[in-house]
């Protein structure tokens, strides 16, 4: 059953939030499986996590039999790693390593397997804005305007992926996300001290063109797949959680992904919910 819900709009903030639960951690796998096979996710899907999956490979060898499948699967993803590109990985892959990872999620915290230390950036980061954080405490996404802000620690699974565009739904569906888009444009405009006028679904570069060379399809930019991220989080009391962040446009787009992603959590019987970054 799906329970997502919107939870603040703000106008300045470029990015914005979704945050799934996992009531069944032996079954991490399969949950993500099941978004990203929904039908509303591409193909394609980048690992962001590489220093995870070889510190997970480690843990495999010391606790797995080694002609086990969960060894085979980390060596195959594993042995990819080292080109200057980001390494891809699918669903048949990707469903049986968090399924192992929800599934020895008490040996992995005890053994430290996804404790990371701040970067010097993110060190000096949190000296500007006053955030004291130590590797091993709970972390709550939100309190993290950016996503390059938030800490690495207990991260055991991050990829970069996209949501399929407008042109891609059903017709029913393109019209139901225009009309998600259109309430965002009417919130934008409310929010700018604007009469609302009807959302038209165009966003800033949009405008912008429109401006200077005359008018274009204002659906034209959600034809495109919406890229956002998927990260899998071990927290300290043994839960996992799965959060993510988009970026472009995202106090404009956010009608879009909204509505998409929800359907997908409807078809994966996820329960996931949003929020704008303040």
């Amino acid at each position: 059953m799906l329970k997502a819900h919107w939870s603040g709009y703000e106008i300045d903030s470029s990015e914005a939030a979704y945050n799934v639960k996992v009531p069944e951690p032996e079954e991490l796998g399969a949950l993500v499986r099941a978004l990203l096979g929904s039908g509303y996710f591409t193909r394609s899907c980048y690992l962001l996590s590489e220093e995870s999956m070889s510190r997970l490979q480690e843990y495999a060898q010391k606790h797995a039999p080694a002609d086990s499948p969960i060894r085979q699967t980390l060596d195959k993803v594993v042995s990819k790693f080292g080109s200057r590109r980001a390494s891809t990985i699918g669903v048949r892959a990707i469903e049986p390593i968090l399924n192992y990872v929800g599934a020895n999620r008490h040996g992995l915290l005890k053994a430290k397997v996804f404790r990371f230390e701040p970067g010097p950036e993110q060190r000096e980061t949190y000296r500007d804005i006053g955030i004291e954080f130590k590797p091993g405490q709970r972390v709550n996404e939100k309190d993290f305007y950016s996503e390059d802000e938030i800490p690495w620690d207990g991260v055991a699974f991050y990829i970069g992926c996209e949501l399929v565009g407008l042109n891609k739904l059903s017709p029913e569906e393109q019209a139901e996300a225009k009309d998600a888009v259109r309430e965002t444009d009417v919130m934008i405009q409310e929010a700018e001290g604007k009469q609302p006028s009807g959302g038209r679904g165009m966003n800033e570069m949009d405008m912008f063109f429109s401006s200077m060379f005359g008018p274009r399809d204002p659906w034209e930019t959600y034809n495109r797949s919406q890229p956002l991220s998927l990260r899998v989080r071990l927290n300290p009391d043994a839960t996992l959680s799965i959060h993510g962040r988009w970026r472009d446009d995202g106090q404009f787009a956010c009608g879009y992904y909204e509505y998409v992603l929800s359907q997908a959590a409807q078809k994966a019987g996820a329960k996931l919910d949003f929020s704008m970054i303040y």
